[in-house]
């Protein structure tokens, strides 16, 4: 469930970690948005299923994923609009109700798009307030489509609860992608624990989900896929340690931790 940031030029970058946390022993990387991929360790996922989920397109290529909050609204990670990704409103666009990210469903083009103030767009950097919303030109739900919307989670997730993150990205770190939409299963990790790993950037604006033995994750190309529990969206894949990497969790931004946040911008 890592979505770690890949460089859109497919480099990983290593970054260095806060001090005294168990990031120092390894490096470990951003996913910045990165065409192709799939999810690690998952399963062929049905849209009707997931229906909030989306492709993000830059000019019609797939990059990143995200979930529609409203029929002309997505939510996704700032990294993957922001200006060093997306050069001009014109190249943004989404695929809705479709399982396949070159095919299917509905594209509807962006109007308009709000980056998180507090983000930093800079590929060395640990990525904090890492969301962003995407305003769409039409409907991207409606006329008979698969496609709809998913409610916002309002309080924190309890630790060891599973849920579903899903998306196009790679099936192994640095490995080969897909057309077709995967889905895993992952639990809440502790954030306490997430905190003694990868330091001060875990906070109550993120959530941390994977395995302690790792092989089950989101990985490059899954960057602002949904990270939903029970039918809600809980998080929005960011970064992590490579990808299904034993005690290494994915790292999600806080769906609840950024809630006022989502209302003031994205009036949901």
């Amino acid at each position: 469930m890592k979505v770690v940031l890949v460089l859109s030029a497919c480099i990983a970058l290593c970054i260095a970690a806060p001090g005294g946390s168990k990031a120092n022993e390894e490096e470990y990387v951003k996913y910045e948005p990165q065409l192709g991929g799939r999810i690690v360790g998952g399963v062929v996922a049905n849209i009707a299923d997931i229906p909030y989920q989306i492709a993000l397109l830059r000019n019609l290529a797939q990059i990143c994923g995200g979930s529609l909050i409203a029929a002309r609204t997505v939510l996704t990670a700032a990294h993957c609009v922001a200006p060093s990704v997306i050069s001009s409103l014109s190249q943004l666009s989404i695929r809705a109700g479709s399982a396949r990210n070159n095919t299917g469903g509905s594209i509807v083009a962006a109007s308009g798009l709000v980056i998180h103030d507090s983000y930093v767009d800079c590929w060395s950097c640990t990525p904090t307030h890492d969301i962003a919303v995407i305003f769409l030109n039409a409907n991207a739900v409606g006329a008979g489509g698969v496609a709809s919307v998913i409610g916002l989670a309002s309080s924190a997730p309890a630790t060891g609860a599973y849920g579903v993150v899903s998306g196009w990205g790679a099936t192994s770190e640095g490995g080969s992608g897909s057309t077709q939409l995967l889905r895993v299963d992952v639990p809440v990790f502790s954030l306490i624990q997430c905190r003694l790993i990868y330091g001060s950037a875990i906070d109550s604006t993120t959530v941390c989900a994977g395995y302690a033995n790792g092989g089950k994750d989101a990985c490059q190309g899954d960057s602002g896929g949904p990270y939903a529990i029970n039918g809600q969206l809980v998080g929005i894949v960011s970064w992590g340690a490579g990808c299904a990497r034993a005690g290494y969790p994915g790292v999600y931004a806080s769906v609840p931790g950024f809630r006022t946040w989502i209302r003031n911008n994205a009036g949901v």
